[in-house]
């Protein structure tokens, strides 16, 4: 990462681009919503939109729960818990859900580290991978269709968010395992002041819900974050876009489970 530090102090207020730029930038990364300028952007505006993915994660719980009170008046709860879950993947585009999918897979190469990365590559879904995205996410259903009321509305607010401020703390210093990709913009540019911002504006949505409660789920989020950065290291040495994407559905579900329970 010496490298990459050297980049990121090299870097300035108007490479980096403004807030709202770099805000675009993190919403196209999570959602389907497509930036309104498609012009390239830098690598250092790239890599600065990455401390704003809990933001964008708190906004997209914000999202659900209001959705979830709409339908409240003419749906019942496992059928809300179903359109909360389908909703997150739709807004998301299941790009976390297709990199869980792609690291299941890959963790038939065992600790042959080309193989695992091939096996990541390809856009098909084997075995590992379909048994993944299946028990995922029917633990979500099952977690919000049984939650009471004020604990299913904690969850879908605050789980999106800490996911993705996990995002952050996985990927921080570590090895980016592939060469191209968005994945390598947002490392190789990254300064020390990215998981900082992330954790603040994560630590500020945490409160926000004033919740006691609320806690239990940060608190999830950082175990579970801290155990994949170790498991991706000891497995791989670094990590991917989709080893990024799988820590983020794993924190999110280990939250709503541990929200609604």
């Amino acid at each position: 990462m010496s490298e990459a530090d050297g980049s990121s102090a090299l870097s300035t207020p108007a490479t980096r681009g403004g807030i709202l730029t770099q805000l675009g930038l993190a919403a196209s990364f999570l959602t389907i919503i497509p930036t309104l300028n498609n012009r390239p952007r830098p690598p250092e505006a790239v890599a600065a939109s990455f401390r704003w993915f809990p933001l964008i994660g708190f906004a997209i719980g914000a999202l659900l729960c209001l959705e979830d009170s709409a339908a409240s008046r003419f749906m019942g709860p496992s059928a809300r818990a179903i359109l909360a879950v389908m909703t997150l993947a739709v807004v998301t585009g299941a790009v976390h859900l297709d990199g869980l999918a792609d690291t299941a897979d890959a963790l038939g190469a065992g600790r042959d580290r080309a193989r695992a990365l091939e096996i990541m590559r390809d856009s098909r879904i084997g075995t590992f991978g379909a048994v993944a995205l299946f028990f995922l996410l029917l633990l979500k259903v099952s977690a919000l269709a049984n939650a009471v009321p004020e604990r299913r509305s904690l969850a879908l607010y605050l789980a999106p968010g800490l996911a993705r401020w996990a995002m952050v703390m996985v990927a921080e210093r570590m090895a980016y395992l592939r060469c191209e990709g968005a994945g390598a913009e947002l490392l190789r540019q990254n300064d020390q002041g990215t998981l900082l911002i992330a954790s603040a504006i994560a630590a500020a949505g945490t409160l926000a819900a004033s919740k006691t409660l609320a806690i239990r789920g940060a608190l999830t989020a950082v175990a579970f974050a801290l155990l994949l950065r170790a498991a991706y290291r000891r497995w791989l040495g670094g990590v991917t876009g989709d080893l990024i994407g799988a820590a983020g559905e794993i924190v999110e579900t280990a939250v709503i489970i541990a929200l609604c329970t």
